[in-house]
């Protein structure tokens, strides 16, 4: 039996063979080009209706969708975390004892890196020959593949906290409930999510993320006095929660509307396990505590402050 692969000749007439009717319906239950290469490489079936690939219904999107979307969320997770982690060191930073100064120094070090280095890793346009889990690829690739299996799913809830008007998430939900116009309901959400997206405009929170990751933390470049004067000042927390957090709720809008599954909220706080950690190194015996003024205590130590409510 000859098992070769089929030459490029040999693929270019099974091609010519199929058509372009079957190609499209090929497109359109969501084979990428690289899938429909392989497919046509076959062997010929043996049987007359063996023509296209079986699927149940496009939603067998679902892997691939969930293969892109966990490395974006995973990153959203590990930014939230550290930040997190930052927002329990600072919470009691004036009472901390000074022989603990170095080590809780280091820990907000380290997240504030993982957090400048993870939203680049989020927004990152750079050098496009290779492919990248990112929030930009995630779209486009959402773009090209969006099919009407699961749209009808779209909370426009997700779209608000996105920054779509409610009128307009209104009109996005009903488009994809009433499936009457799925193409043009599709180009209007991504037309709109693409202005939405943080952007890497000039003094914007994202430029400056950028700025240092590239002249601070991925190198040590020999900087101007204006520049180095750019370069101390980060961001505030609250820009980068939001820059996160968008990128977090695209990823839940996505799982939405392109797969059966649902992304859960980040349950475990870094925040709260930092103030742990102070409590111990003020020797607070809180889990110890049995009257009411220690319980007291011990919600007003945990509490975030108000002026950092949301």
């Amino acid at each position: 039996m000859d098992r070769r692969p089929p030459s490029d000749e040999e693929i270019q007439r099974r091609m010519q063979e199929l058509g372009e009717k079957a190609l499209a319906e090929l497109r359109r239950r969501g084979l990428t080009e690289d899938e429909i290469q392989k497919f046509l490489a076959r062997k010929k079936p043996r049987r007359k209706n063996e023509m296209l690939p079986r699927f149940a219904s496009p939603a067998d999107n679902t892997n691939d969708v969930m293969t892109r979307l966990k490395p974006v969320w995973l990153n959203t997770f590990w930014i939230k975390n550290a930040l997190d982690l930052c927002e329990g060191i600072w919470q009691h930073a004036d009472v901390i004892p000074a022989r603990n100064h170095h080590f809780f120094a280091l820990v907000e070090k380290f997240s504030v890196d993982a957090v400048v280095v993870g939203i680049c890793k989020l927004f990152d346009r750079s050098n496009p020959h290779y492919d990248k889990d990112t929030v930009p690829e995630l779209m486009n690739y959402a773009r090209t593949h969006l099919t009407d299996a699961y749209v009808a799913r779209l909370d426009g809830r997700v779209l608000v906290r996105l920054g779509v008007g409610d009128g307009e998430a209104s009109n996005i939900v009903t488009g994809f409930k009433t499936r009457s116009a799925l193409e043009q309901t599709r180009d209007t959400l991504f037309n709109l999510l693409d202005d939405l997206m943080p952007s890497k405009k000039p003094s914007s929170p994202l430029e400056q993320l950028f700025r240092f990751r590239d002249k601070v933390v991925a190198h040590q470049e020999r900087v101007g006095c204006a520049l180095a004067a750019q370069l101390k000042h980060l961001p505030c927390v609250d820009d980068m929660e939001k820059i996160n957090n968008w990128a977090s709720d695209f990823c839940k809008l996505i799982s939405c509307i392109m797969t059966n599954e649902t992304l859960m909220p980040h349950a475990v706080s870094a925040r709260m396990a930092a103030l742990h950690v102070v409590a111990k190194v003020l020797d607070k015996k809180f889990d110890s505590a049995t009257d009411g003024a220690s319980y007291q205590e011990q919600e007003a130590f945990f509490r975030r402050p108000a002026a950092w409510v949301k």
